[in-house]
């Protein structure tokens, strides 16, 4: 059966500009489109196995730092420690909102301010969350797409 050269093109259009408007709104950073581009050819769904594995780590993070901050409030160092890796781990897929989302907490830490720490927290995780749900839409634009190239 032939894949019809229009639909693919549609699609591959609709993926370029779901990207770009995530780029665009500060959600991704050009880290990501790196990620992507490089791996497109070999493993064309690559993006969306790096970046699920990233929510998965994210998602125990933000439980260990959530727990630091209500357990530990002034174990300062072990929470930054903590948020320097999820925030290493977000410049790595290109998650900007995410990133620095984290340097405000940090910021919080920094100053021994640990109510403004934890509000700025409760950023972190909406950002993840949000993340999350603009992504999965791109994930089944890219899994229709590696599809058609079968």
């Amino acid at each position: 059966m032939a894949t019809d050269p229009t639909n693919k093109e549609s699609l591959r259009q609709e993926i370029v500009a779901m990207r770009q408007s995530l780029i665009d709104e500060g959600t991704l950073d050009g880290r990501f489109e790196e990620i992507e581009g490089d791996n497109k050819q070999n493993h064309p769904l690559f993006v969306q196995q790096t970046m699920t594995e990233y929510f998965e780590d994210a998602t125990k993070m933000l439980s260990r730092i959530d727990d630091l901050l209500v357990i530990k409030p002034k174990e300062y160092a072990q929470i930054d420690i903590a948020l320097k890796e999820l925030r290493t781990n977000s410049s790595k897929v290109g998650a900007k909102k995410v990133r620095n989302a984290i340097n405000a907490v940090r910021d919080g830490i920094r100053h021994e301010d640990i109510k403004e720490a934890k509000k700025a927290f409760e950023q972190v995780k909406d950002d993840i969350i949000d993340l999350i749900k603009k992504m999965t839409p791109y994930f089944l634009l890219l899994q229709r797409e590696a599809g058609l190239q079968k």
